[in-house]
């Protein structure tokens, strides 16, 4: 089925709403908010994850790009 993104999110919910309130940068709250909104399935594809969060759907795919090569939050950056 086309949208359906595969990735699997190392993170627990309750992590991802942590690491939420402790971001200070809005480019780093955006990318913790995109796994957030898949994790609780908030958000069933990549197009509804990115109209949420106001963004391309290019954009939200290159961030978890990022995401599935390093694996971690830290590695998710500013392209």
């Amino acid at each position: 089925m086309a949208g359906i993104y595969k990735l699997n999110i190392q993170e627990s919910e309750a992590d991802l709403k942590q690491l939420l309130r402790e971001q200070k940068v809005a480019f780093a709250k955006e990318r913790v908010q995109l796994l957030y909104l898949l994790k609780t399935s908030q958000a069933k594809t990549v197009q509804q994850a990115a109209k949420m969060l106001g963004r391309n759907r290019v954009t939200v795919q290159q961030w978890l790009q990022c995401y599935r090569q390093g694996g971690r939050l830290s590695t998710v950056e500013t392209q």
